[in-house]
């Protein structure tokens, strides 16, 4: 069968593309190896330009009653001064985003492709060879026992950090072991979080604590594999006790936690994000450090920038070279992460100085917040339709 265009990969990612390309009157292909992917235990936060384009894709009603808003960003680094503290009303926003959790977010952008017309879901389906021609690509697909071959105009990858199409390609990959892993749980406070979102930098990592529903706060300890996981191996109370110290009192006494899911943490970067009729795009383009939590919210602006651009295209001038140029907005963001990674890891005293005055200085300079906080937001640059409040 042929299709205008083929997804593959179905999860957060893929499907939030389905949904933004969903308006159109091609046909549209969407592959997923798995069943479902209403079991995601990771907590997601979203900046403001995310949350707008889930509002404009007409699905926030159903992400709402299980979104958290964040008020304001406190960055502040374990036995040092300097502290950033970044509000909604400093830039002119209501809220800086929000925090959901991703088996919603899969729920929600779900439902939205089971009304659709024009997207046929393929699943579960496994990408087992890739083709590309002039004037298509060929991809062969396997689901139980049965074979299937499809043609498109034009694939788009986003089957994540371990990318079949990526392999299939032969994309040459930076990949960069930051030797670290994340552990996430929840955490039960005993008093509110003031829907403040904290990043708390330590000598071996990070912890972020995102604000949650019914005093509860996402927690997001980044370190080293061997401090890791030693943490893994404590009991409940002992891990506690462990993130109490570490993170300090700014969220008062911290009460119980809940399960803990771990997560090694790498730098993946495709050298290559357009491949003839190919693009890349989130995980499999670009796997970050959450340090910035910047993943997902890359992965929303690249779908935004897709869509529009594939709507204003006439077949007598299209070209996904033009594309290239769209793209490069979201390297500063990505370079940001990576940076922020190896600034905060540095154990080297004019490094420790440097990053403490510009932590100070950021939070005194009105200019510098609103450059950074613009970021943070997702609002750098001339924003695609998508991304834009009431489009």
């Amino acid at each position: 069968m042929r299709y205008e265009k083929v997804i593959i990969g179905g999860g957060m990612v893929g499907a939030a593309l389905a949904c933004a390309l969903e308006s159109s009157s091609s046909e549209i292909a969407l592959i997923d190896a798995g069943l479902n992917n209403f079991e995601d235990q990771r907590l997601i936060a979203l900046n403001h330009s995310s949350y707008t384009l889930f509002k404009n894709l007409a699905i926030w009603p159903a992400l709402k009653p299980f979104a958290t808003a964040i008020q304001e960003v406190h960055v502040s680094n374990r036995g040092h001064f300097g502290i950033t503290r970044m509000r909604a009303e400093e830039l002119g926003v209501d809220v800086l985003g929000y925090v959901v959790p991703a088996k919603e977010i899969n729920r929600a952008l779900y439902q939205k492709l089971a009304a659709a017309k024009n997207i046929n879901l393929l699943r579960p389906a496994q990408l087992t060879a890739l083709k590309q021609e002039s004037s298509h690509v060929t991809l062969t697909l396997k689901s139980d026992s049965t074979i299937q071959t499809l043609e498109a105009n034009y694939a788009i990858a986003a089957d994540g950090t371990q990318s079949t199409v990526r392999e299939l390609l032969a994309i040459p990959t930076e990949i960069i072991d930051y030797q670290q892993k994340a552990i996430v749980t929840i955490t039960e406070l005993q008093r509110s979080h003031r829907n403040i979102a904290y990043e708390r930098f330590l000598s071996n990592g990070a912890i972020a604590m995102l604000p949650l529903a019914d005093q509860t706060v996402a927690t997001i300890w980044s370190s080293n594999e061997k401090n890791s996981d030693a943490l893994l191996q404590l009991s409940d109370d002992e891990f506690l006790e462990q993130l109490q110290q570490q993170f300090g009192y700014r969220l008062g006494h911290l009460i119980k936690i809940r399960e803990r899911f771990v997560y090694p943490l790498k730098f993946v970067k495709a050298k290559e994000q357009i491949n003839q009729r190919v693009v890349l795009i989130g995980n499999a383009a670009h796997t970050v450090h959450p340090i910035a939590a910047q993943g997902l919210n890359l992965a929303l602006y690249e779908i935004a920038i897709l869509a529009e651009f594939f709507s204003q295209q006439t077949t007598e001038h299209f070209s996904l070279a033009n594309l290239a140029e769209q793209f490069q907005q979201q390297n500063a963001s990505l370079n940001l992460s990576h940076r922020l990674t190896q600034l905060f890891s540095a154990d080297f005293f004019g490094i420790k100085i440097a990053r403490q005055m510009g932590m100070f200085g950021l939070d005194i300079c009105q200019v510098l917040k609103q450059r950074f906080g613009k970021r943070v937001l997702g609002k750098i640059g001339r924003l695609p339709s998508l991304l834009v409040d009431e489009i």
